[in-house]
């Protein structure tokens, strides 16, 4: 005898086909808006008994896509273009996804699988294809003015009210807008297309483009950065140097170029490359007239240690920072050898050298020592206790004469050596007076 629950289970009717269903649904969606859809142009249909199933009026269509899902309307001049692109079946943008969307003017948008149409009521519809992407961006982007224009290449833009679409075949998608997009409207050719969307933050925005990066900024303005410059600048840690405040600039000597930043300027010259100089070190170096002065363009970017921050320029100088004795120069054969030491030495506390020492040599003011320089002999750091004994035996003058190395020390700290013209210095743990020096 069969149970209870298998006799409901033979007595439930089937559920209805998709023809049946669609053909109610479609019904009850005609009485509610035929002004809209006209008079009925052909039966209700499905796709091989199967959805998609739809009815077409002379003015619109009603398409259900699948089994209890609410009919979509497509009507006039929207209906109109998307009949143009092909329809339900092989058309550019395929089956509705989305209810008609209208403001109080009547302008309407819908989307569908693969686009958006959009149709104001004082002019013709207009199709925004892909998936969506573009539609996330509605807001900042405004009505489109016009189709798709495409090249040969697979590269297709259009044009919206307050910006831009550009996509190259299947992967390339990207959009700008806003002021960036009414300053690439001037430079469209200079840039190439656009990749990916503005990027946003209280200072401003910024966007990536085939040969170059725009900024925009309410408060600086909207500039472009373009070639080695702007890889410099992108590797710059920070950057601290701030945004663009003007454009390239070239024509400088030697074929260089500069561009203005909020705290300092970007520069690139043949031969020297890209480099970056801001604060003390770039007043320091416009005194003593920039690139056309005897130091030439900067190098690279400014380093900065334990406090201590310099730069060196194109004759091989270098321009130094130190807190409390400001910017000063390092050029020459002491120049040459400050980078070698300026864990030991500091930063110079002056600018100039002093010369006329015995046998034509110089020396150079450092915070914890001096370099010394001679003919023959080259340059060398002292300091600390060394120099101190060096000096109560007449420095350069004295026996010894210039230190010919640098100070060199062992690594348990037990022992020094620094080796002159006549001699050396030694300290260690057990040296007595004679032949060793008591570390400052």
């Amino acid at each position: 005898m069969p149970s209870a629950g298998s006799a409901l289970a033979a007595s439930a009717p089937p559920p209805p086909t998709p023809l049946q269903y669609s053909t109610t649904a479609i019904e009850r969606a005609y009485q509610e808006n035929s002004a809209v859809l006209g008079e009925p142009a052909g039966i209700t249909e499905c796709r091989t008994d199967s959805y998609p199933c739809w009815r077409t009026f002379t003015t619109g269509g009603i398409y259900v896509l699948g089994p209890a899902q609410q009919p979509i309307i497509v009507s006039g001049a929207i209906y109109q273009k998307w009949n143009t692109l092909g329809g339900l079946f092989g058309g550019t943008v395929g089956s509705p996804v989305a209810l008609m969307d209208c403001d109080a003017a009547l302008d309407c948008q819908q989307r569908f699988y693969d686009g958006t149409i959009y149709a104001r009521s004082t002019g013709p519809a207009i199709l925004v294809p892909g998936k969506h992407w573009i539609y996330s961006h509605a807001n900042e982007l405004g009505w489109p003015l016009a189709d798709p224009t495409c090249s040969s290449g697979s590269t297709c833009t259009q044009t919206f009210e307050r910006g831009l679409s550009y996509t190259r075949g299947n992967e390339h998608r990207a959009v700008t807008y806003g002021d960036i997009y009414t300053y690439y409207k001037d430079k469209a050719s200079a840039l190439g297309g656009p990749f990916g969307v503005p990027e946003c933050s209280d200072r401003g925005c910024s966007q990536h483009f085939e040969r170059g990066q725009v900024f925009s900024s309410p408060r600086l303005g909207t500039f472009t950065m373009t070639g080695a410059i702007r890889a410099f600048y992108l590797s710059y840690p920070g950057p601290e140097l701030g945004w663009p405040t003007s454009e390239e600039q070239c024509g400088l000597p030697g074929g260089g170029c500069l561009q203005h930043l909020e705290a300092g300027r970007a520069y690139w010259a043949p031969v020297v490359g890209p480099s970056m100089i801001s604060g003390g070190i770039m007043s320091a170096w416009h005194s003593l007239g920039a690139e056309t002065g005897s130091l030439g363009y900067p190098l690279s970017k400014e380093y900065c240690h334990a406090g201590l921050c310099y730069q060196r320029f194109q004759s091989g100088a270098y321009l130094v920072w130190s807190p409390g004795a400001g910017t000063h120069l390092t050029a020459g054969a002491i120049g040459a050898k400050f980078e070698r030491y300026v864990t030991y030495l500091g930063g110079p506390t002056t600018s100039r050298e002093t010369c006329g020492l015995r046998s034509g040599g110089c020396l150079q003011q450092f915070t914890y020592g001096r370099m010394y320089w001679a003919p023959g002999i080259g340059a060398w750091p002292i300091r600390g206790g060394m120099e101190t004994r060096w000096r109560s035996t007449g420095a350069e003058n004295g026996s010894l004469g210039y230190p010919t190395s640098p100070e060199y020390c062992r690594l348990d700290g037990t022992g020094c050596v620094q080796y002159f013209q006549g001699g050396q210095l030694i300290w260690g743990t057990g040296t007595g007076v004679e032949g060793g020096y008591a570390p400052a």
